[in-house]
């Protein structure tokens, strides 16, 4: 090895000559995994500069960054997993690695030796973090919230999760005129349907029906509207979808019988499986089902579960059962893939990352219970599937009836690839595993790759007063008590203006309250009246134009475009913040009336002051579309009858592409904005 010096500026700097392929002359900064790396020109300048010697099957993590990257292939070769794709790079190959995109270098046997150089492209990483929100959006959008179990009521904190924001996220893709479908519904076939019917001392679908339509009222009651709502009864093709689906990943291989020591009650002479039974789970040692762990997200096998107990406490025996399983091993290459998305959010991607790194489990896919879609395989007549398997074929039940609704029905396995909408799904944290690796790893494996969740809505825990919502405990605030029609909208609001996104958030019945006499039947309702008041000062059927100008006007006029331009940038996002959105729009709200309380303190008068009136009414008209526009997806009762007094209809995203002070804008008969 030589050492050189050379100048750089005023400063001497040593360099060395490495020879990474004499492994004895080789300097090694530091060594993980089987790979000898080292950096002549570290991190944290210009360019940088890493050297690697690999050995035989060692591979990188899968990561991204926000730099530029090339690789080159020295000696050996190796095998770099790019996103969804793999390229073969043998010795005097390289490789180029743009912004975010995900990558993971994996030797082959023969080793490698490579050299890496980085830097910071200001211009690559911009495109590379706005191109991705337009990605996909020519496509129809399905969104699929979590399904609703029906073993009791809904409250506000399933509410105030996937089901009201799937509304929120219908209606901002509509005011930008994309094509949009939600697929609202009750779960098939769970345990806990079966306990709460049992308590009820009703049937199981007796239950679950009399629950289902408790849920249509309350999502029709919060204005959240579905295109497809599936029942927890499958009909016929219901049946049919599951078992299609089936039979293709027993072509997979990816069934399996197992048999374990499952807990079971000999007074009642039954296994108690999955919701039945509970213990500690042998993740993180929380309370947890036999199903799935409320306080880590992991699924739990019953026969897992330290220390079982039945539903009221009672110790219990293991005797072997025998059940299918899929088993999720062999999805591992595609689940890395889909884990390699930009788009999915911090939460998801480690969450997937996470049981990548400890090994995917085999999911259990039937149980011997009452109710469900039986088992067509011979020893397993007295089984039914579990939930596990109900999944992706909801799924594909919707695409048939998108088909349908469009003049062209189809099955979902004769759908042209290209003619399948994006597919975005929501759900709460403590349902993870299902939507992250059981949905994302079946459709892989049907190779309906367009299908795969592009976008993916995690929400925590709201808790009520600082205590977990419960339907057993009634710890609660049931959406049909306190959502009459008349007053769903305030709640919608101040739902989506607490959505636990990121971290668990508390309702407070009194904070609610506080809220609504201070902002909605306060600030709001207060605003509004005045810029009526200042619109009617000047206005009778026709808006006139503007007259003279002041700098209020103009001052307030670049507050409007500030507003809009924000609201637009949140409405185009790939992850729309709607918490942010309900406190720009109170923020706006107060602007509209203090500007309007300016222009109503000055007395109305002939010529100029009359000329700076109708200035006004087109500022506050050009407010109130504003307003309009940002608050239809939250409060669409609302922004709809500030729309209608100003001769408008369903708020557009277009509207704020029009110049409403010069706009021809016909007032409604009765000139009454945002009455309610």
């Amino acid at each position: 090895m030589a050492n050189r010096k050379f100048e750089s500026g005023n400063e001497m700097m040593c360099s060395q000559v490495i020879d990474l392929k004499n492994e004895t002359r080789a300097v090694p900064i530091s060594i993980e995994g089987g790979i000898v790396m080292h950096d002549p020109f570290p991190e944290g300048g210009d360019v940088s500069i890493r050297l690697l010697k690999l050995s035989p099957g060692a591979t990188t993590c899968r990561h991204n960054h926000t730099e530029v990257e090339f690789w080159t292939v020295i000696s050996g070769g190796v095998r770099i997993h790019l996103d969804e794709k793999t390229f073969l790079l043998l010795g005097g190959e390289s490789i180029r690695m743009d912004p975010l995109s995900r990558h993971r270098i994996e030797a082959l046997d023969s080793g490698a030796v490579m050299q890496t150089v980085w830097w910071h492209s200001r211009a690559a990483f911009e495109e590379a973090t706005s191109t991705n929100e337009a990605i996909g959006k020519s496509r129809p959008l399905l969104l699929v919230p979590a399904m609703l179990t029906p073993n009791g009521n809904m409250h506000i904190g399933h509410a105030s999760g996937p089901f009201l924001y799937a509304d929120v996220l219908r209606r901002i893709a509509e005011t930008g005129g994309r094509e949009v479908f939600v697929l609202q519904g009750t779960h098939g076939h769970l345990e806990h349907i079966a306990i709460a019917a049992d308590a009820a001392g009703l049937e199981y679908y007796q239950l679950a029906e009399k629950n289902t339509a408790s849920f249509q009222e309350a999502l029709h009651r919060l204005n959240a509207v579905s295109d497809i709502f599936l029942g927890t009864k499958p009909d016929r093709r219901g049946k049919a979808v599951v078992l299609e689906v089936f039979k293709r990943l027993c072509s997979k291989g990816l069934i399996a019988e197992r048999e374990h020591l499952v807990p079971y009650d000999v007074q009642s002479g039954r296994f108690k499986v999955d919701a039945f039974v509970h213990g500690k789970c042998p993740y993180c040692g929380g309370y947890s089902s036999g199903h799935e762990c409320e306080d880590c997200g992991a699924l739990v096998l019953d026969a897992e579960l330290q220390d079982p107990v039945d539903l009221d406490g009672r110790s219990l025996e293991r005797r072997p059962l025998k059940r299918l399983f899929l088993n999720l091993a062999p999805l591992h290459d595609a689940l890395e893939s889909f884990a390699s998305r930009n788009f999915l959010p911090i939460y998801a991607k480690l969450y997937v990352e996470s049981w990548l790194s400890r090994g995917l489990p085999a999911v259990c896919i039937s149980n011997p219970n009452r109710e469900g879609i039986r088992i067509p395989i011979p020893g397993f007549e007295c089984q039914r599937f579990t939930i596990t398997m109900e999944h992706v074929p909801r799924h594909l039940l919707a695409l048939e009836t998108i088909r349908e609704k469009s003049g062209c029905p189809a099955f979902w396995y004769q759908i042209p690839r290209d003619e399948m909408p994006e597919l975005d799904i929501l759900f709460g944290a403590d349902n993870a595993f299902g939507r992250l690796l059981v949905i994302p790893g079946v459709l892989s494996a049907l190779d309906l790759h367009e299908m795969l969740p592009r976008r993916i809505f995690v929400n925590q825990m709201l808790t009520l007063e600082g205590k977990k919502f419960s339907t057993s405990r009634n710890h609660a605030i049931w959406v049909n008590d306190i959502a009459a029609e008349e007053t769903a909208e305030p709640l919608r609001f101040y739902l989506c203006r607490c959505r636990p996104d990121g971290s668990v958030e508390d309702f407070s019945m009194g904070a609610y309250e506080s809220w609504k006499r201070d902002f909605w039947d306060g600030r709001l309702s207060r605003s509004v009246a005045k810029a009526n008041e200042v619109i009617g000062r000047v206005a009778t059927d026709e808006l006139p134009c503007p007259g003279q100008w002041s700098a209020t006007d103009i001052a307030f006029l670049a507050d409007c475009r500030r507003f809009n331009a924000e609201v637009r940038a949140r409405f185009e996002a790939d992850y729309p913040d709607v918490r942010q959105l309900t406190r720009a729009i109170e923020a706006f709200v107060d602007a509209i009336d203090h500007y309007s309380c300016s222009v109503l303190q000055v007395p109305a008068a002939p010529k100029v002051k009359e000329a700076l009136a109708r200035t006004a009414a087109r500022a506050v008209t050009f407010a109130l579309v504003g307003l309009c526009v940002a608050t239809y997806p939250v409060v669409p009762d609302f922004a709809i009858s500030i729309a209608r007094s100003l001769g408008l209809e369903i708020p557009k995203l277009s509207w704020f592409d029009r110049d409403w002070m010069a706009e021809p804008v016909r007032l409604s008969a009765s000139h009454d904005a945002g009455g309610r």
